[in-house]
């Protein structure tokens, strides 16, 4: 797996029909490294294999002071 941590919620194998997955929410994961193990994870967990999430911008794993200076 990759070193880049992020979020469950703003992965790609967050298997959410959310367009927006919150915290709170329950999913899939489908990692393909990860996915024989039928784990079902929080929007608020995280790991080291996240792939963010289609349409979503690298800011949103970022701490928020962080994000607004990336912003401005």
């Amino acid at each position: 797996m990759d070193n880049d941590w992020g979020h469950c919620q703003h992965c790609k194998f967050f298997d959410s029909l959310a367009r927006i997955p919150l915290p709170t929410e329950e999913a899939h994961c489908k990692h393909p490294e990860l996915s024989k193990y039928k784990l079902v994870v929080f929007g608020a967990s995280g790991c080291s294999g996240f792939q963010l999430r289609p349409g979503l911008r690298p800011e949103v794993e970022q701490p928020p002071e962080q994000a607004m200076e990336a912003s401005a």
